[in-house]
Order: C-alpha cells, then structure tokens, then sequence
C-alpha cells in the first residue's frame, strides 16, 4: 500500500467516525502521523508523495559500494 492509499485511508476511517488511536491501530501508524495525515489535504498529499520519490537519500552515493558488497 503507498503513503498516498495510507493517507487516503486515515481520512476515511476519521470520516466513519473513527477517533485518532483507533486510526493509529487499525493503519499501524503512530498518532502523531495520523494528526499529520489529516492535517494534509489531498493535493497537498499528492505533492509530499512525490517530493518523497524524487529526494535524495543519504546512502545514495554509496549505493554501488554497498551492492558490490553484497554479491
């Protein structure tokens, strides 16, 4: 499941009635990334979605070295 079906998920559940720490069980996230969830709206989730795809991570300059490793 992505984080955007993750998100969609959390605004539905909110929707049926669900309060923040049943959210939380039910999508096994913490309650502080439900609030965050819900505080972002969908377009604004569409956007963090694809920042997250396109940032750069930290290992990535060692990627080669470590997959060199691990043959």
């Amino acid at each position: 499941m992505s984080k955007l079906e993750v998100i969609v998920d959390v605004h539905q559940l909110k929707k049926q009635g669900f309060n923040v720490s049943a959210i939380a069980r039910k999508c096994n996230l913490s309650r502080t990334t439900v609030y965050e969830y819900l505080e972002m709206d969908y377009e604004e989730a569409c956007r963090w979605v694809d920042v997250l795809k396109t940032r750069k991570r930290k290992l990535d300059p060692y990627q080669d070295k470590i997959l060199n490793w691990l043959k």
